[in-house]
């Protein structure tokens, strides 16, 4: 029988291809398995790792959120304090203000309270002795006061320069036979006022 070899070599070449092929394509299919099932793999790994770093990010975020609102929440209080210091001072340099203009004036409310703290002043004194300090401008209404009122241990009452002070209004004793100082003057009278109303005028002030 003769074999046609040019024949069964082309058969052969033919056969080698398909096998080589299908080799080849078994290999490939392998191969992208094991490329998809590693792709998966990664995939959940980054996967995870980007929840976790996206949850981190989140945790700073929120620490930096936190620190700046307690930041923002003390700079807030803080030019709060201040705000409230200065409308508050304002109140107390009007008051001071329309203090000083009714001592000046010699106005009604201001002998009235000329008046209060002249007796309040002789009682606290009791059975001593003292001289009134006032300002010139009011020398002949603490006299006459003294007289009207019955003060009797109000024994003098002389100009406050005389013994080197100066005050706004009001009166400062001092005892005859020692060194007592009472003081009944406008300012001591108007600081004890601003730490009684204190609280009312932030109140006011919306505090």
């Amino acid at each position: 029988m003769k074999v046609e070899f040019a024949g069964d070599v082309k058969n052969l070449t033919s056969y080698i291809e398909k096998d080589a092929k299908a080799k080849i394509d078994s290999v490939v299919e392998e191969a992208v398995k094991e490329a998809e099932k590693l792709l998966n793999e990664k995939k959940e790994e980054l996967l995870e790792r980007a929840v976790v770093d996206v949850e981190k990010l989140l945790s700073d975020a929120q620490a930096r959120l936190s620190a700046e609102k307690s930041s923002i929440d003390m700079e807030v209080r803080r030019k709060v304090e201040e705000r409230k210091k200065e409308l508050f001072q304002k109140v107390v340099e009007e008051a001071w203000k329309r203090a000083l203009e009714e001592a000046e004036k010699k106005t009604e409310r201001y002998k009235k309270f000329l008046e209060k703290v002249l007796i309040a002043m002789s009682n606290e004194a009791g059975e001593d002795e003292v001289i009134a300090y006032v300002r010139a401008d009011d020398l002949e209404d603490v006299r006459a006061m003294v007289q009207e009122k019955g003060l009797k241990n109000v024994v003098e009452v002389k100009d406050v320069k005389e013994v080197g002070r100066e005050i706004k209004g009001g009166v400062l004793g001092k005892s005859k036979s020692g060194g007592v100082w009472y003081n009944y003057t406008l300012e001591k009278a108007f600081d004890e006022l601003l730490r009684e109303v204190y609280p009312k005028v932030l109140e006011a002030l919306g505090f």
